[in-house]
């Protein structure tokens, strides 16, 4: 295995992919039942060595459910329409109620990302890797990231199913509803974008 001070010693962009190389490598190393390696490698492929999380082509999946257009437009339901009612009086703009000029360094000690028992990292020492406080820093903020990517990919989903129910759902009053569900969906991914 290649030391620290050789790492060191390579170019930044070749100590990068190495690095990775290497982090893939222990990732794999790791799992040690063959039923979780085969279940968890093509998410870890896609993921860890093509990197095609962020950049990859969408997905497409079929979608086999009937759409409701009712040309009468009543207001039958007149709880769901009380629903609509409030669902547009609490409308939020992610863009102007979130402080996004805050400063964000996520690897500064002196502003934790995580409570610092989040990690137990006795449990990597127990094992021989001792991290510097630097490489703790730079671990926690690699679980956030894939923690907070998780969360924006559901969010997409839940915005894929609001329109979909939307459109499946057959009284009107309930599409309107659903029609604030999408927007609110749809604010989710935009800020977690972000």
């Amino acid at each position: 295995m290649l030391t620290d001070t050789l790492l060191a010693r390579l170019p930044a962009r070749v100590r990068d992919t190495v690095d990775r190389w290497l982090e893939i490598a222990d990732v794999f190393r790791e799992l040690r039942d063959p039923r979780v390696a085969r279940s968890l490698a093509p998410a870890g492929v896609r993921g860890l060595v093509l990197r095609r999380g962020k950049q990859g082509t969408p997905t497409t999946f079929p979608a086999s459910h009937s759409a409701y257009f009712d040309w009468s437009y009543p207001s039958d339901h007149v709880e769901m329409r009380e629903l609509y009612r409030r669902a547009k009086a609490g409308q939020w703009d992610g863009e102007t109620l979130l402080p996004w000029n805050t400063s964000v360094d996520p690897v500064n000690p002196e502003v934790p990302i995580l409570p610092p028992r989040f990690v137990d990292f006795s449990i990597l020492e127990r094992h021989g890797i001792t991290l510097t406080p630097a490489r703790r820093q730079e671990f926690l903020h690699s679980l956030v990231a894939g923690m907070l990517s998780q969360v924006l990919h559901g969010e997409q989903g839940a915005l894929q199913a609001a329109c979909q129910v939307t459109e499946a759902v057959q009284f009107f009053d309930g599409k309107l509803y659903g029609g604030t569900q999408v927007v609110d969906e749809a604010r989710h991914v935009e800020v977690f974008h972000r």
